[in-house]
């Protein structure tokens, strides 16, 4: 309701103003993925519900076309609004509207927006969509793949000071989120909603070289835990000696409950640029006070060599979750077995602690080559390993399979062709 209503308010005040200047543009990524592994299906993000295994050639996970209006009404306001379309599960105003906001810039220090922005939490927020902008075929899963949210409607306010030869922005957000996000090949992706989100992201960029500081705090609005802590507490409730079957079941439920809960997510990045070689960097670090989601600490550093119109590029990419041991509580599964909906309860309770399990390394190698103006083409190689507990980022070959501990390695191609317009 508040984008329709901030998109209606933006579309109304953009005809009112007399004589806008309106430009058009617009960029697309046309690609295919294909990986050698048969039991660990590759997708883009924690958003796509689709799958990727050997001998598949798949297009729809790295495709993508969007287009962005520029509408100058004045020196001092201007109104953007960008839509894409990259395989959402549902295409309407909501999914397809990536960005949708009016700037004020009373001065060259100062910039005010309201509507939908992008959500300021990496290196490369604004353009993370936009292939053209970065030398890799596809933007590090370790870092991007793990929260796939994209945009914040809300408010912000930047301020900008040249300090010699650096420039110095801070800007502090504040604002709502809701985004698609799946795991273990569920059928489709439900909604994921972030409140009362606040944030500070500083950046100090000079001629050859910038750095990122971003901070994030949140409140998670989901009820998804809530059937399981309904059910346990009546397992309790109505099961005789339920505590010592399973020691503080109630307890647990509650603790993983995420309705309400706080989160935040850290990170530190940046870039070099020498004559000849461009060194990219980000690490970040999420928590919450949640057992459900305990906490990803994630990374990559990548070295690209520009010659000409070809760049060649090397990175290596990690992510590490924190687990908690539900079987480490002493829990007797045998008793368990024996009360109607105890498997099932502790099922569940694996369910949401390998929810967001992501223990994996990516080895990644490529070239992009500008063969035309505004066009490129990519091509590139990611070797994974796929640590103990940390598979769920990979669909299983069997749908709603929650198997955990999957180890493993996968090859995964990637092939595209990236253009601005």
């Amino acid at each position: 309701m508040f984008i329709k209503s901030v998109f209606f308010l933006l579309l109304v005040s953009s005809f009112a103003w007399a004589g806008p200047d309106v430009r058009v543009s617009g960029f697309g990524t046309i690609g295919f993925v294909t990986t050698d592994s048969r039991e660990f299906g590759y997708r883009a993000d924690f958003s796509k519900s689709g799958r990727v295994f050997k001998n598949d050639f798949d297009f729809a996970e790295s495709t993508n076309l969007g287009i962005q209006f520029d509408i100058i009404a004045s020196d001092q306001i201007d109104l953007v609004f960008q839509a894409i379309y990259r395989d959402q599960e549902d295409i309407d105003l909501g999914s397809a509207l990536n960005l949708a906001f009016v700037r004020y810039a009373p001065s060259a220090n100062w910039s005010f927006r309201l509507g939908r922005t992008a959500f300021d939490m990496f290196l490369l927020t604004e353009y993370r969509d936009i292939g053209y902008a970065y030398s890799w075929a596809h933007v590090p899963t370790e870092i991007y793949g793990v929260i796939p949210h994209r945009y914040l409607d809300g408010v912000d306010v930047t301020y900008s000071q040249p300090l010699g030869d650096i420039t110095l922005s801070a800007k502090l957000f504040y604002g709502k989120n809701k985004f698609a996000v799946t795991a273990f090949s569920a059928p489709d992706a439900p909604q994921f909603k972030f409140d009362n989100i606040i944030g500070l992201a500083l950046d100090f960029q000079s001629i050859n070289w910038d750095i990122a500081v971003n901070h994030t705090r949140l409140k998670f609005d989901s009820q998804a835990i809530q059937p399981l802590i309904v059910g346990m507490s009546q397992l309790d409730a109505f099961v005789p000696n339920f505590s010592y079957i399973w020691p503080n079941a109630v307890d647990f439920v509650h603790a993983a409950d995420l309705d309400n809960r706080k989160g935040s997510y850290t990170s530190i990045s940046g870039q070099y640029r020498f004559e000849t070689v461009t060194i990219i960097s980000e690490i970040a670090k999420n928590r919450t006070d949640s057992l459900a989601i305990q906490g990803v600490e994630s990374g990559y550093v990548s070295g690209i060599y520009h010659y000409n119109s070809h760049n060649f590029f090397t990175s290596i990419a990690f992510s590490d979750t924190e687990k908690f041991d539900l079987d480490a509580t002493g829990i007797n599964l045998v008793a368990l077995g024996q009360i109607p909906g105890g498997l099932e309860a502790y099922a569940g309770s694996k369910f949401i602690l390998n929810y967001y399990s992501i223990n994996q390394t990516t080895t990644s190698i490529g070239w992009r080559w500008d063969f035309a103006q505004n066009i490129s083409f990519k091509l590139q190689l990611d070797h994974t390993r796929i640590n103990d507990g940390g598979s769920t980022f990979w669909q299983p070959a069997i749908e709603n399979d929650t198997t955990e501990n999957r180890t493993g390695r996968v090859n995964t191609l990637f092939a595209n062709v990236s253009f601005l317009y």
